[in-house]
């Protein structure tokens, strides 16, 4: 159900964030130049990631203007290409549902996604899914 996690577009308030990364906390300005040297290597990590949790999680694609959820039956087929990431708007971000963990994960600008929870055991769930997709995750 589209309401039970979004208001409008947007996650609802009640969730709380946690950031994967290919870096283990946010660059800061002295190391913004490693935005510009990922390579399409370290980029299909996040794919990899969302393969390894397909095969043991069921997954939804959000669809914010029909305000609608989707059962995904193949995994690739919302995965971008390396290209098709570089040249996307945030309007073209994806983002999916986990049901079994009641939380969301959203594609993010500067090679981030988010797991959007409520503090009930999905993020610790994911973490050895990260780990194995030589991925990072943080906080704030």
């Amino acid at each position: 159900m589209f309401s039970e996690y979004f208001e409008d577009w947007e996650v609802k308030t009640e969730y709380s964030k946690e950031f994967v990364s290919l870096w283990s906390g946010w660059l800061g300005k002295e190391n913004y130049h490693k935005l510009d040297e990922v390579t399409e290597n370290e980029w299909s990590r996040f794919n990899d990631l969302l393969r390894r949790l397909a095969e043991d999680f069921s997954f939804e694609v959000v669809n914010c203007e029909l305000q609608s959820l989707t059962e995904v039956r193949d995994i690739n087929s919302v995965l971008s290409s390396y290209e098709e990431s570089m040249n996307k708007d945030a309007s073209k971000f994806t983002k999916l549902v986990i049901p079994e963990l009641g939380c969301v994960i959203s594609e993010e600008w500067d090679y981030t996604y988010i797991i959007w929870h409520k503090n009930n055991g999905a993020v610790e769930a994911l973490t050895p899914y990260i780990k194995a997709a030589s991925l990072e995750s943080f906080h704030d």
